[in-house]
């Protein structure tokens, strides 16, 4: 998404914050969207759908898919006002912020290093009977994706005080994680995610290769699952795994691998690259959880 992230580094709240970056705009505290706007909490519990076969005439059912399934998101919020004229405005500014087309991005501050993808959906705020100049409302924020997202990426630099990174994303303690190798033919990655990182359920993976000369061939030996690109590539190449698909130098070329794409199950990953050449690899992707 496009747009500055909002520095939350230090802050102190004696109450929960959302913060939010709308389509195309930078990361804001949602309270500052109008005066006397004020956020409570938010809440979602996961979805999963599970498909079954049943056949004419045979008792029970067949198991046969699962998925994780869209999810919402409820963020409560309640609202302090003065006359009518008051009212009117800040609900109108409360509309004008939400109803956008596009996706946003919130976080709360009490997992920062965490991000859900979602869209609003139709609230109500309704000026209450007793003109007690104060409403509470909620937003239900639809996440088509179901699941939660990893701030930062795998290879952004893991340090705590950036404030992209927390406690509870499934990170080992004490372990210098790597997602950059250069002239290694056997190493480990891990995966924070809850669940296995395959592009062909929209988790996005990208391998970024150079300075490999001939064909390359790598295998998760974890997963099983291994690339190959079969023509010569000389060391001013750039070849990238993006999901399903493959480019070298920015052209597709997908037709010159084996047709297959990279998995990575939760926690270590143990990987090979066949030969014995100079090789500069990286690993880029966001750890997924589950909501």
């Amino acid at each position: 998404m496009s747009g500055k992230d909002l520095n939350i580094v230090g802050y102190q709240y004696n109450y929960p914050k959302l913060f939010i970056k709308p389509p195309n705009g930078d990361e804001i505290d949602a309270e500052t969207i109008t005066s006397g706007l004020h956020f409570l909490d938010d809440d979602s519990d996961p979805i999963l759908t599970t498909t079954y076969t049943t056949d004419t005439g045979v008792d029970g059912s067949v198991y046969s898919t699962s998925q994780v399934g869209k999810n919402v998101i409820n963020a409560r919020f309640y609202l302090t006002y003065g006359d009518w004229y008051d009212y009117k405005m800040k609900k109108h500014e409360i509309a004008q912020f939400f109803m956008q087309k596009g996706l946003y991005r919130i976080r709360s501050d009490a997992e920062p290093g965490i991000v859900k993808f979602v869209r609003a959906g139709n609230f109500t705020i309704k000026n209450p009977e007793d003109r007690s100049h104060v409403v509470q409302f909620m937003i239900p924020f639809e996440n088509p994706s179901g699941v939660k997202w990893s701030l930062p990426y795998s290879d952004d630099l893991m340090t705590y005080d950036q404030n992209l990174w927390q406690y509870g994303m499934n990170l080992p303690n004490g372990i210098d994680l790597k997602y950059h190798f250069v002239n290694e033919h056997h190493f480990k990655i891990w995966n924070a995610s809850d669940i296995t990182i395959d592009p062909a359920q929209r988790y996005g993976l990208k391998i970024i290769v150079t300075g490999q000369t001939g064909k390359f061939d790598m295998v998760n030996q974890t997963t099983g699952d291994e690339i190959v690109y079969v023509n010569s590539l000389q060391p001013s190449d750039q070849l990238v795994w993006d999901d399903m698909y493959c480019y070298r130098n920015g052209e597709l070329c997908t037709d010159a691998t084996n047709l297959a794409w990279m998995r990575l199950a939760p926690g270590w990953n143990d990987f090979k690259i066949y030969g014995y050449n100079k090789v500069d690899i990286r690993f880029r992707f966001r750890f997924v959880y589950l909501n």
